[in-house]
């Protein structure tokens, strides 16, 4: 449940036709940023707190009445199977959370998911807009779309669009495959939907995974897909390197901050697709032009409990810093001690990194 793709490594890499003839070796990332303050020795959120063998992944906070509002997802059967479904909690600090309802705030019932995961939620037009992947129970065409909830309160959601955005299902086009991990940002009045999409790399070497945004006046149509974002000359495919995911959007001064995970596909990996980075880029209208960061914000390097994969950024700028919540757990194979404990701990959750917000302008 680390992110829906987890389930989908060798599937979408046979699929795709990207396989290359070499392995690919465990990626050497570059050097995190300097200056971030980042929980490193255990999540703030860790397994099991909060709810039983609660898996806490895919966080996106938002300020409600003065406090912070988190929505995020965890498995809520059994550990890493479906359903896995979205949750809210409240805090005064950004560290400390309570559930706020103690259920999921949307069930896959009436739809065509087994599964609803990474909820990005945006106050836009009088109402709450969420804004979430969906999981379909056989991955043929494609294993996922993003679906689209309202809400009045934060707590109680309709459906207006199970499936908003879908794969085109093109061999050629490079969102063919799949299109997920939606995040909203409002933009001069605009609502902006970014997310990750799958193709087919011509070249070869693992398949592409790009960045793209909708655009809404009303929350209620959308633009066509506008394509954003494709990996950088610090990330090569040629070392592995399949792209970018899970998006996170801030508007400040103007500008368009977006946060994102960074994908590695290793041959024979457990998974074989994983984040291993969060990077950073800006834009001056958020459709293109973006300039990324010349290093990471945090890798999975960057921490003792996130050395498997760190994922999902959920951003938000607050009392003069930018805080950095995101996801992340220990490698696979060291996941024994938290199945022993009844999957609770620190070796899976969600963790925070933090920067004064002058640096980070300034950077």
């Amino acid at each position: 449940m680390t992110s829906p793709f987890l389930f989908l490594s060798f599937f979408a890499f046979v699929l795709l036709g990207a396989c290359s003839s070499s392995i690919a070796e465990p990626p050497v990332l570059p050097v995190a940023q300097e200056g971030w303050d980042v929980s490193r020795e255990a999540p703030v959120l860790p397994a099991g707190d909060m709810r039983a063998r609660a898996l806490w992944n895919d966080p996106h906070v938002v300020q409600a009445k003065g406090t912070y509002a988190m929505f995020m997802t965890t498995s809520v059967d059994k550990p890493f199977q479906p359903p896995i479904l979205p949750f809210r909690a409240l805090s005064k600090d950004g560290v400390h959370w309570e559930l706020s309802p103690k259920a999921p705030l949307l069930t896959a019932k009436g739809g065509p998911y087994v599964s609803i995961e990474t909820p990005s939620v945006v106050y836009f037009r009088g109402a709450w807009h969420m804004f979430f992947t969906g999981i379909y129970p056989r991955p043929v065409p494609s294993p996922m779309s993003i679906g689209h909830a309202v809400s009045q309160d934060g707590v109680h959601w309709d459906v207006v669009a199970w499936e908003r955005l879908k794969a085109t299902g093109v061999a050629t086009d490079w969102d063919s495959y799949l299109v997920g991990e939606p995040g909203a940002v409002v933009v001069q009045g605009q609502l902006y939907v970014y997310y990750t999409a799958m193709g087919g790399r011509p070249e070869g070497g693992p398949p592409l995974q790009s960045l793209a945004v909708i655009t809404s006046s009303d929350g209620l149509s959308f633009s066509k897909p506008r394509l954003v974002l494709q990996q950088g000359d610090l990330y090569p495919a040629r070392a592995g390197y399949a792209g970018y995911s899970s998006p996170a959007a801030l508007y400040a001064q103007g500008k368009v901050h977006l946060f994102y995970s960074v994908v590695h596909w290793q041959k024979g990996g457990n998974p074989e697709w994983q984040q291993v980075a969060i990077h950073h880029a800006v834009s001056a209208d958020g459709l293109g032009g973006f300039v990324e960061d010349g290093a990471p914000i945090v890798t999975r390097d960057s921490t003792q409990w996130a050395t498997g994969e760190v994922l999902a950024p959920g951003p938000m700028i607050k009392d003069g810093k930018v805080m950095v919540w995101f996801g992340g757990h220990v490698p696979v194979s060291d996941l024994r001690p938290l199945i022993n404990r009844d999957f609770k701990g620190p070796e899976f959750g969600i963790g925070l990194a933090v920067m004064p917000y002058d640096q980070f302008i300034s950077k």
